[in-house]
């Protein structure tokens, strides 16, 4: 069940958001969404689900097109669920009533709660009322809710806020499980190295378009990367070509034309120059985001 978006163009006003957008996913995957705040990413998500109106394009699942029909969205959110803000938890219920709803809203009461619960870890307060939860419970909760929900198709927003590193792992991990039924994740995260973890491309929005789009599967060139001031930078003689300097900290040295002794020689410069992680490997959604969004210094 491919998800389709043709020409997609969201305007308000003379305001244009988004512009001709297209892209197709393919069943089984996880798609990075990554752009700063205010570019679209959100936008993106409620017009695919129609939560907002389109002023051009089409959104096809599985080859059908979906209309701005009562009929046709109705049958929409029976594919696509939305990550949960936290401001629509009821406080006064419990989780474990907030997972049985959506479940039953989705799932018509089918679907087993209690493996959701421990999946999670969440049974030591899952029967509490929700107004004595922490940020990053609350955040599992949402979490738990899309599970319960089970739809082929899910858009997450910040899904890793307010979760401490072993849950940001937790979740990493069970949307790799997700992803292997069949499922389409599409997830906007500013834990962008996280995104590597488990993302099999990565969408860029800039301009109002996918700008760039970083597939993981492909083969990528190595670089040495590490972090370091201007005045480092500048100090380190014949780097070879194609070397990125971003946002005035992050270096990337390409290492197809280094021999071993060249890679440690440069690595130990680096240490040197005050970086406290060095490592070899292709770029990385850190580094697409500094060199798309912060610039590259020659």
């Amino acid at each position: 069940m491919p998800l389709e978006i043709k020409d997609l163009t969201i305007s308000y006003g003379n305001h244009v958001v988004l512009e001709s957008i297209n892209f197709s996913i393919p069943d089984g995957n996880i798609i990075g969404l990554v752009a700063p705040n205010g570019t679209g990413k959100t936008t993106l998500f409620n017009a695919i689900i129609r939560f907002i109106p389109i002023n051009k394009g089409e959104i096809r699942v599985d080859g059908q097109a979906y209309k701005n029909t009562t009929k046709d969205v109705r049958a929409l959110h029976e594919k696509i669920t939305f990550f949960p803000d936290q401001a629509e938890l009821y406080e006064n219920f419990s989780g474990y009533e907030h997972i049985e709803m959506y479940r039953d809203i989705w799932k018509g009461g089918k679907g087993d709660i209690d493996a959701i619960v421990d999946r999670l870890n969440m049974a030591g307060y899952v029967g509490d009322k929700v107004n004595s939860y922490s940020l990053g419970m609350r955040q599992r909760l949402c979490f738990a809710m899309m599970m319960a929900a089970d739809t082929k198709i899910m858009f997450m927003d910040e899904i890793m806020n307010g979760l401490d590193p072993v849950n940001v792992e937790l979740v990493s991990r069970i949307l790799q499980e997700v992803k292997q039924e069949g499922k389409i994740i599409i997830v906007a995260s500013h834990l962008l190295e996280n995104l590597d973890d488990y993302a099999d491309q990565i969408y860029f929005l800039n301009n109002k378009d996918i700008y760039y789009t970083y597939d993981r599967k492909d083969a990528q060139e190595n670089f040495i990367k590490g972090n370091i001031g201007p005045e480092h930078y500048q100090s380190i003689d014949t780097l070879p070509e194609g070397t990125l300097y971003l946002n005035r900290q992050r270096i990337c040295i390409p290492t197809k034309t280094l021999t071993d002794a060249d890679k440690l020689k440069l690595m130990n410069r680096l240490q040197e120059g005050g970086s406290e992680s060095v490592t070899i490997g292709p770029l990385g959604t850190y580094e697409h985001y500094l060199r798309i969004y912060k610039g590259v210094e020659s």
